[in-house]
């Protein structure tokens, strides 16, 4: 996605531009990093300079392939420039660990790259810098004086060694930092590899359909690290069958080369597969290194076929709070009165109304960005394929059939959608809630009731996890379901959107794997950004539609509840992302069903409610923000709860015979449901609601707690 603001002209006012990649002159330069799966697939250049022309360097600097592979970029410096020069900064997508990548500056020292030899930037800092949740990071290396001279400078990048999961990473962009900390190059100096420019490295027939076929069933390896053993998994398994997500996201001819080699084959068969990929006739405007389905304004009016491209890196921002701009310009009658210029927080509390949180509203997260980096595609796949990691157990279930076998409850989702059945859209999409049924019949055989959790058992069962989403990923795609939701929930609802609940599905909670050295990515900050982003996706993804049943699609108050359990971790507020979240819950039900339907309804002692803008648990989440903003939105929130709650007659609340609710969430999400919100009427007023509102909720309280006890409810 450009990052020209004139494609979003209804939000440039409040857009916030990747310095990075604007002072670098990115305009599409926006995607991903290079998680190793079983068959993803890089690029390796060994001593070799990067791609110049005229004077420019070529980016993104791909460092794929064999250990040592190094990349050499030149920069050239002004009389005089080099003395000024403080910093190098750049922006890496793919360094995993510390020492995987070293920098060397001339003939001067190799400097290996880790959190203490480089200054991560905010938010990938606080999420765990190298080695921590995020794909893509800013990153400053300080360089000494002398190390850079006037004239040509050469910069070199070498990928140091494999841990059997990586093959490199890329260089998305450099600069040379000042002694005042501006970027010294101009954008004129980088030009973007283009994949509109790339073409098959070997085009003729026979070689695309070779490669094909060597997608489909090549012999492979699990890594390039010596006596690899051989895996059963072909290309084709743990990626699109088709291998549509490596054109989709725009792997490179040599990326795919040098993955094919990571895996055991050759270079050959290598540009064989390249060429099949590159042949293949479906849309690819994603980027390896630009996060699946990131959210940012502009992305409803790209097609559908783009969605999954996500808006981009420039769409992560580097503070959660200036989310709040975004959530208020959705409220029309605000934006109409938001100033053209980017607005400070301060400056938004008088546009701020009840009408932002209506439950009756349909909030388009889609449309707002978030300071959540979400996984890239490298982080969709499966580190090892489940035939791999549970053989027998794997191939004959249900589980493994559900996707493309024969199954006893019926069609395969394959063959369901391949079979022209797709047209009766409600009676298909039930497939998918039967698939995940087979993987927690699965899970309960191979796994015991609390099994002893060490790294290797959560690869295996992560991976599970991760494979049923890439599957549903690429069913999706391959028979365009994202684009039919007018189909299944009329034209009032949502367009776009997934059909299943999946991604939650992924997260690692949902299994039960602990956050800590057992968890996902080895500790628990990484265990709870992969719960996080997951439920995060699914809220993107699916959040009900205003169809809510139960707790169903998305549980709120775990899921909301789930954001303490990441700020725990790193201590890096998100109000805005939280917000839209609460936002979403409220209204996750049917405009037109009440109190009196238990499974559907209106129910506020069931949802999340406007206590978590004052609960003392909560107070750091929300500290970033003026007082003045946080008051109008704990005012906003609690009006909107309060209109909603009062087009419905108590009785209608509490009908005579209702059971007590069982549910209870974890104590240490703060007390933000159970539906008592009158009590704390005192805190409201500390916060600055207005006594007229908090009189209002207090009586209501009243009624309610009244009724209750008459019906010994």
């Amino acid at each position: 996605m450009s990052d020209d603001p004139q494609l979003f002209p209804d939000s440039g006012y409040l857009r916030k531009l990747s310095d990075e990649a604007r002072e670098c002159g990115l305009d599409c330069l926006d995607r991903g990093w290079l998680l190793a799966p079983i068959c993803l697939i890089l690029l390796a250049v060994s001593g070799s300079y990067a791609a110049t022309t005229a004077g420019q360097t070529t980016v993104p600097i791909e460092v794929l392939g064999a250990d040592g592979t190094t990349v050499n970029a030149a920069l050239t410096l002004e009389v005089g420039q080099s003395q000024s020069v403080k910093a190098l900064w750049l922006q890496i997508h793919g360094v995993r660990y510390a020492n995987q990548a070293s920098v060397q500056v001339n003939a001067n020292d190799w400097i290996p790259l880790s959190n203490s030899s480089v200054t991560i930037a905010e938010p990938g800092r606080s999420f765990g810098g190298i080695g921590g949740g995020f794909s893509t990071l800013v990153m400053t290396l300080p360089l000494g004086k002398g190390m850079l001279a006037d004239g040509e400078n050469t910069i070199r990048f070498r990928f140091n060694q494999t841990d059997g999961i990586v093959s490199g990473y890329r260089v998305l962009a450099l600069n040379l930092l000042t002694n005042d900390g501006k970027k010294l190059l101009p954008p004129s100096t980088f030009v973007e590899d283009r994949p509109e420019t790339w073409a098959p490295p070997l085009p003729d027939e026979a070689s695309i359909r070779t490669g094909q076929n060597l997608w489909q069933t090549a012999a492979l390896q699990e890594s390039s690290l010596a006596n690899s053993r051989k895996i059963q998994a072909h290309c084709a398994d743990c990626h699109a069958s088709d291998g549509r997500d490596l054109k989709y996201f725009n792997f490179s001819n040599a990326s795919i080369v040098a993955r094919s080699r990571f895996h055991g084959l050759s270079t050959q068969q290598g540009e064989q597969i390249a060429s099949y990929i590159r042949s293949l006739r479906v849309p690819n405007p994603g980027r390896p290194w630009n996060p699946p389905y990131q959210p940012g304004p502009g992305s409803n009016r790209q097609p559908i076929s783009d969605w999954a491209a996500g808006a981009g890196l420039a769409w992560v921002l580097d503070r959660d709070a200036d989310a709040i701009s975004h959530l208020v310009s959705q409220d029309r009658a605000a934006s109409a009165r938001i100033p053209t210029h980017n607005p400070e927080l301060r400056d938004i509390a008088q546009q701020i109304s009840p009408n932002i949180f209506r439950p009756d509203g349909d909030l388009d997260p889609r449309e707002i960005p978030i300071a959540l980096q979400l996984p890239d595609w490298s982080q969709w796949l499966p580190r090892i394929h489940p035939k791999d990691a549970w053989g027998a157990d794997f191939t004959k279930s249900e589980f493994a059939a559900t996707y493309d076998g024969k199954t006893s409850a019926g069609p395969s989702l394959r063959a369901l959608f391949a079979g022209g059945n797709s047209a009766d859209l409600r009676s298909a999409v039930t497939a998918f809630p039967r698939w995940s049924r087979a993987r927690s019949v699965f899970f309960r055989r191979v796994l015991k009731s609390k099994p002893e959790w060490s790294p290797e058992l959560t690869n295996k069962v992560y991976s599970i996890q991760l494979w049923q989403l890439v599957k549903t990923w690429e069913i999706t795609q391959e028979f365009g379901l994202e684009s039919r939701g007018h189909e299944l929930f009329g034209v009032s609802g949502d367009s776009r959107t997934w059909f299943n609940t999946i991604p939650a599905e992924t997260a690692p909670s949902a299994i039960h794997i602990p956050s800590g050295p057992s968890g996902v990515g080895g500790s628990a900050l990484a265990n709870e950004y992969f719960n996080a982003a997951w439920y995060e996706l699914q809220i993107l993804l699916f959040n009900g539609n205003h169809q809510h049943r139960d707790r169903g699609p998305v549980d709120w108050v775990y899921v909301i509840g789930g954001f303490l359990d990441l700020h725990a971790q790193t201590h890096q507020p998100e109000p805005g992302r939280l917000l839209v979240a609460v936002t979403k819950a409220l209204q996750s039900t049917d405009p037109h069903l009440g109190p009196d339907n238990l499974r559907q309804g209106w129910r506020p002692d069931a949802n999340v409610d406007p206590r978590i803008l004052v609960s003392p648990p909560w107070q750091p989440v929300f500290e970033p923000l003026p007082s003045a903003v946080r008051q109008a939105l704990t005012t906003s929130l609690l009006g909107a709860w309060m209109d909603k709650n009062l087009q419905y007659s108590i009785a209608t609340y509490l009908p005579i015979g209702l059971r007590g609710n069982a549910y209870a969430p974890p104590a240490s999400y703060g007390g933000i449901s159970g539906g008592r919100v009158w009590e704390a009427a005192r805190q409201f007023r500390d916060a600055g609601v207005p006594g007229e509102l908090v009189q209002r909720l207090e009586q209501w309280g009243i009624l309610f707690a009244d009724r209750a006890a008459r019906i010994q409810y």
